[in-house]
């Protein structure tokens, strides 16, 4: 199995040494001068071991000893790709390619009052009556309040088949729910269909059938009505299986070359594919800088092909591709065989792709980007702490505001997609400032009309409503909505 997927790295740091003595016998034996190093590197290592365990004053365990020196083995080779797997930590990365965990099934956001549920799968937490904007503050007897996220989950996380009970805040109500722990599927591909004919589809992970589900979701949005234009989000999407990449590519392409690769030879075995497909409309891909992997190949082959436009950020960089090999004794070696390239030979790996619309601001901006490009002409939004609709359907984007002194402020790059504007740094007055996309307003914030927060200028919307007629919002210090 063939795999692209930036999966984890565990590493090791040596202790440093202060000082050393050394406690010689009286005399080396005699023909010590004369000893070399014979025998194959493997039976070497293994007498080096079998004399630590046996002899060293701190009486090692084989099994310690075995696991350092692999992992020292693969730490030579400078290639954080390279990993060896226990069967616990095996069964941990094939859960993390399919999307698979053991938990409650629920997206979680720290918030000062507690864990924000921000989103319910299928699974416990919705039989048990869990609901979106829920905030978990204790599990157990244990509060969460103010606590790590990653110490907040791991406590909800535990064994499939043990219950935890979670104390919660809804509309100010303070609720108990006990939920059974059970391996949750997250869905790894999603979509929705927005007016004018525009389906955008996110792709989480390039598992073993996401590119069955893209091509089962196409059909039926297809069977809804006409598609004028389609966006893949391929955004945070670590990669996955190389065959399903190629897969996921005959689905615009109809034949041709997926990679080049460069093997340890530095040969190339091409791989390639037929039998594939065109579609009528406009492909956007979208992508940022942890679009990795499996992301980078099909975006790639996509751009070289004219069969797709990438929005958003430069990809990840991650241009190696790794089997996975059993090993006899249990555990596995994830192992780089081979550096690729795309059908035209752009070099990817550590150096990653550049999008053919390139989007500064984060996450939102680069959304209602995609989602102007490919036609959607009215842009509103909604958001309720971290829960953002955009002309009605829940996203997984969010962004920050502020409000204060009975104003509220959004980002600038935000306010700026929702209007069809551009962001302009203006010299003179240090501040940015936002063109309509005909050139006929400009607009700068005066005063208090403009705040910096770490590096990110946020803009009032009182302040910038009197400047673009069209702007409208509302914020009700719960919900904002915007649009225009």
């Amino acid at each position: 199995m063939k795999l692209l997927n930036k999966g984890y790295v565990w590493r090791q740091t040596a202790a440093a040494v202060l000082s050393l003595t050394l406690v010689l016998p009286a005399a080396l034996p005699a023909d010590a001068a004369t000893l070399v190093i014979g025998g194959s590197p493997a039976e070497r290592a293994k007498e080096v071991l079998e004399k630590l365990e046996s002899q060293h004053v701190s009486a090692p365990q084989a099994q310690k000893l075995s696991d350092a020196a692999i992992q020292a083995m693969i730490e030579s080779l400078g290639d954080p790709y390279t990993q060896y797997f226990t069967p616990e930590q095996l069964t941990e990365f094939e859960n993390s390619v399919a999307n698979r965990y053991v938990g409650i099934g629920v997206r979680v956001s720290q918030q000062p009052d507690g864990v924000y549920i921000a989103q319910v799968f299928d699974g416990p937490a919705q039989q048990a009556g869990i609901q979106t904007g829920d905030v978990i503050v204790k599990v157990g007897d244990q509060s969460v309040v103010g606590a790590p996220l990653s110490e907040a989950t791991s406590r909800i996380m535990g064994e499939p088949g043990t219950e935890v009970t979670l104390q919660l805040i809804r509309d100010g109500v303070t609720i108990e729910k006990t939920v059974k722990r059970q391996q949750i599927q997250v869905p790894v591909v999603t979509g929705q269909r927005y007016d004018g004919g525009v389906v955008y589809i996110r792709v989480t992970s390039f598992s073993s059938d996401a590119d069955e589900q893209v091509s089962v979701m196409l059909d039926f949005f297809k069977s809804q009505g006409e598609i004028k234009s389609l966006i893949v989000d391929l955004r945070d999407n670590p990669g996955g299986l190389l065959d399903t990449a190629k897969e996921m590519a005959r689905l615009f392409v109809k034949e041709g070359t997926l990679i080049h690769t460069k093997n340890r030879n530095g040969l190339d075995e091409p791989v390639t594919f037929s039998g594939g497909t065109t579609q009528s409309f406009p492909v956007f891909m979208m992508v940022n800088g942890s679009s990795a992997s499996a992301s980078e190949v099909l975006t790639g082959a996509l751009q070289d092909y004219k069969a797709a436009t990438a929005i958003g950020t430069k990809t990840y960089g991650k241009g190696s591709v790794q089997n996975v090999i059993p090993l006899d004794h249990g555990g596995a070696l994830k192992v780089t065989v081979e550096e690729y390239l795309t059908p035209n030979q752009r070099k990817v790996n550590a150096v990653g792709l550049e999008p053919d619309i390139a989007v500064e601001g984060g996450a939102t901006p680069e959304l209602l980007t995609a989602l102007r490009t490919a036609g959607v002409g009215s842009i509103s939004l909604e958001l309720k702490r971290i829960n953002l609709s955009v002309n009605g359907h829940p996203v997984e984007d969010s962004f920050r505001i502020l409000r204060e002194n009975g104003l509220t402020y959004v980002p600038a790059r935000v306010l700026a997609a929702v209007l069809g504007a551009k962001v302009e740094w203006n010299a003179a007055a240090s501040s940015v400032q936002l063109l309509s996309a005909d050139g006929s307003v400009v607009y700068t914030p005066e005063g208090a009309g403009g705040k910096l927060r770490d590096g990110t200028m946020y803009i009032s919307l009182a302040q910038a409503a009197e400047a673009f007629k069209t702007l409208k919002w509302s914020d009700d210090g719960q919900i904002l909505k915007l649009g225009r």
